[in-house]
């Protein structure tokens, strides 16, 4: 009978493998050279064996051989019939290259050949598990009736409970001697997770104790019997089995730590724990057992197909469980995936601080929910993938997947804690107390300015440099591709374009900086130094137009580096100016009469000045083409420098305060002046007005005589847009002195008289009217 199986099997081996072996054959006979030439003669080489085989009788020594080459040299017609079966040997040549080039289309079809070819090759291995089930049945069958198999299976059955009894036993004792001491190490409560590793390598050890207490007894139960070989082997592999499985759940509880709280080093529940164990207890169940009853299986005699066929039935239950798992975590791992899952963490009250103050891009936060929705589908065809590969047998295929994941996960992994390392450096090391923000608030946003970007640009190296090891770690050379020409032209482009925008921001920030400093700059006293309003103006133009520049030189490297040609770009650029000046000319007309007025410092920013038009007001902002008043109301006028005729500025380096006094014909000129003056010098000497006004009041003197009252003419120094803040302080002082000293400042007045018949006219005086003298009101604040 076994011959008769050996032959069946011999049989349906040749059957499949000669129909292939006869396609390959085909296959190589029609990709083979015709390598059969005619000879010159009219005769196929080798068409005479004996001729071909003997050695040439007129064959001559190279002296002679190179004396006649010498005279086919040395006569031309014997040297033109040379050149010619020269050329004649090259073109041929030439003729049987081109015809032996394969198309394109051939080599396609080549390839989809090889690999049809091979993918029929393995489902012809698959099939050929089938092709066993006879014999596995005829294998059971003789298990169930040979006498000797079934004693044997009485052995092996007895063993095992001897020996996997005994080991138990051992390990349950040994377990009750360490509970207490178990127990004293799970009740350490400790916050740092550093402290719990030492806790966790003790108790770890401490279940190790037990498992090789099982160890010992099992093989010392198995050398105590001296059961046969057989026998001895399949409890060996059933003992090694539990074994193997309690080492696997004895480091998952390490891991997880499911009963202990306290010693748990992930940041999850305790449900969570547990539901983490019991899944890693039934793949280790199922995976371990499974492959090792195989094993005993197969060495009591089970046919080697269906030895396969057990080991991939026991790989499919294993990745239908994998799939459920993947199935059960879709919504918990999506969330998290939904959350940080590159840089660590995932609190969402950080990313939502991140998100709010625009550090986490709305195209990368998009990518993450779209990863979110599918990453169960991506793991379930990567599951799917792995079976196959295993499944089918194919060569290194396994191996080459599992190495490939292994790798890719490590490496990302380490990119992972890289990335959390950097966050937490630069968080601690550049973090301000909270002190100083309470003494400084902008001073953390003025220190770390660009320190966002800057730890953008390190993510995005490092998660670039990741993912060309990943495409390393599954067959891509990706690194070499950096050391091609595209590369270094990529590399040094990228390189260039860096250091350019480093440069510009270095030369922004030192611009910006100087500007700022000089228009804030104080003395050694602390005192804060009064620039010019005309250095006030042009400091802030001059760095906008140094903005300007560094923009338009980076956006020209930058286009330049990227390949873009830049010299039609600045040629249509000068054309378009021009075509834009010509187009343009009152916007050119604002521009040089903007440039023209800053030059000459005629308005600078805080003057009030009148520019005609109606407009008139507090100089608030001047840009190359426009200026902005805000007047009294606080409306803001925008006027272009193109409608600027003339320009009245009120406070020029100083100002005045003039005033017009009246008092009446019945007071003494002399004795109001002395008055002013008294006024004018009480002003000065005030702290909060006299660091205001530049000089004593001047009394220009008598100016006028009105029909009712003398004007006295006078006017006060100030600072720049300081005159109606002194003037209104000294109409109020003068007010009330006037009427302490009974200085009457008399208004317009209207006097009628009415006659009566036979009475005496009646006088009768009217209210007085006021009187409002023409002013700017407007530019007045």
């Amino acid at each position: 009978m076994m011959i008769d199986r050996i032959l069946g099997r011999s049989a349906l081996g040749l059957m499949v493998v000669l129909p292939v072996l006869a396609l390959s054959l085909c296959g190589l006979a029609t990709l083979q050279p015709a390598h059969a030439q005619v000879s010159p003669g009219g005769a196929m080489p080798g068409g005479s064996a004996t001729a071909s085989a003997a050695p040439t009788a007129q064959e001559q020594d190279p002296t002679r051989q190179l004396q006649d080459l010498l005279a086919t040299l040395e006569d031309p017609a014997a040297r033109d019939r040379l050149t010619a079966q020269l050329r004649a040997l090259l073109q041929a040549r030439a003729q049987t290259q081109s015809q032996e080039v394969e198309p394109p289309s051939s080599k396609v079809l080549e390839f989809m050949s090889e690999r049809v070819g091979r993918l029929s090759r393995q489902m012809i291995a698959i099939s050929s598990v089938f092709a066993d089930l006879p014999d596995t049945v005829d294998w059971l069958q003789g298990q169930a009736t040979d006498e000797m198999r079934r004693d044997r299976w009485i052995q092996v059955a007895l063993q095992l409970v001897l020996a996997v009894g005994a080991g138990f036993l051992a390990s349950a004792a040994m377990s009750r001697l360490l509970r207490r001491a178990r127990a004293s190490i799970e009740n350490r409560r400790t916050e740092r997770i550093v402290a719990r590793i030492p806790l966790v390598i003790l108790r770890t050890l401490l279940e190790l104790v037990p498992i090789g207490a099982f160890a010992i007894a099992g093989y010392g139960t198995l050398s105590i019997t001296d059961p046969p070989l057989v026998v001895r082997l399949v409890a060996l592999i059933v003992i090694n089995a539990t074994i193997l499985i309690q080492l696997i759940l004895a480091l998952a509880r390490g891991v997880l730590a499911p009963t202990a709280a306290n010693l748990r080093m992930l940041p999850i529940g305790a449900e969570s724990a547990h539901y983490g164990y019991i899944w890693a207890r039934r793949l280790a169940y199922l995976a371990v057992y499974g492959y090792f009853i195989a094993e005993a299986a197969y060495m009591l005699g089970l046919p080697s197909g269906s030895y396969e066929a057990l080991l991939k039935l026991v790989g499919l239950v294993i990745t239908a469980m994998l799939i459920i798992l993947i199935l059960q975590n879709r919504r918990e791992v999506g969330e998290w995936l939904r959350g940080r899952p590159l840089s660590g963490g995932g609190n969402g009250h950080v990313e939502a601080q991140e998100i709010a103050s625009g550090n986490r891009s709305g195209a990368f936060r998009a990518a993450r929910r779209r990863l979110a929705d599918v990453w169960h589908i991506l793991a379930i065809l990567y599951l799917m993938v792995i079976y196959g590969i295993w499944a089918l047998s194919v060569q290194d295929g396994f191996e080459y997947m599992l190495r490939a994941t292994g790798l890719s996960m490590l490496v990302l992994i380490a990119a992972r804690i890289v990335v959390n390392l950097i966050d937490a450096a630069i968080r601690h090391g550049f973090s301000i107390s909270p002190e100083v923000k309470l003494q400084f608030p902008y001073l953390e946003e003025r220190a770390n300015r660009y320190l966002p970007i800057f730890q953008r640009v390190i993510k995005a190296v490092i998660w670039f440099f990741a993912l060309l090891a990943v495409l390393n770690a599954w067959g891509v050379d990706s690194f070499s591709w950096l050391e091609s020409p595209l590369g270094q032209r990529i590399s040094s482009s990228a390189i260039s374009i860096g250091v350019v925008v480093v440069m510009s921001v270095i030369a922004w920030e030192i611009t910006s900086n100087l500007v700022e400093h000089y228009l804030t700059g104080t003395d050694r006293y602390g005192t804060r130094i009064e620039r010019s309003a005309r250095v006030r103006t042009l400091l802030p133009l001059l760095r906008n137009a140094v903005m300007v520049v560094l923009i338009t030189v980076v956006s020209l490297v930058v286009l330049s580096e990227v390949g873009v040609n830049i010299a039609p770009l600045l040629a249509g650029a000068g054309v378009i100016g021009l075509a834009i000046g010509f187009g343009s000319q009152t916007l050119v007309k604002d521009v040089i009469t903007g440039l023209f007025i800053l030059f000459e410092d005629t308005i600078s920013v805080g003057d009030v000045v009148d520019v005609g038009g109606g407009h008139s007001g507090l100089v608030e902002a001047i840009t190359i083409r426009t200026i902005k008043l805000r007047d009294q109301a606080g409306g803001v006028h925008s006027i272009p420098f193109s409608q600027v005729n003339s320009v009245l500025n009120l406070t020029k380096d100083f100002s005045y305060y003039v005033m017009d006094i009246r008092v009446s014909y019945d007071d003494d000129t002399d004795r109001v002046i002395g008055v002013l003056k008294e006024l004018g010098s009480e002003l000065q000497q005030t702290p909060q007005f006299g660091r205001l006004i530049l000089e004593p009041i001047e009394i220009l003197g008598v100016d006028a005589f009105m029909e009712n009252a003398i004007i006295v003419k006078a006017r006060i120094k100030t600072r720049p847009i300081q005159q109606w803040t002194v003037g209104r302080e000294f109409n109020r002082r003068m007010k009330r002195r006037f009427d302490e000293l009974g200085i009457v400042m008399p208004l317009p007045q209207r006097t009628i008289h009415v006659r009566g018949d036979g009475t005496a006219p009646a006088m009768i005086e009217s209210q007085p009217t006021q009187v409002q003298a023409p002013a700017l009101a407007a530019g007045r604040p």
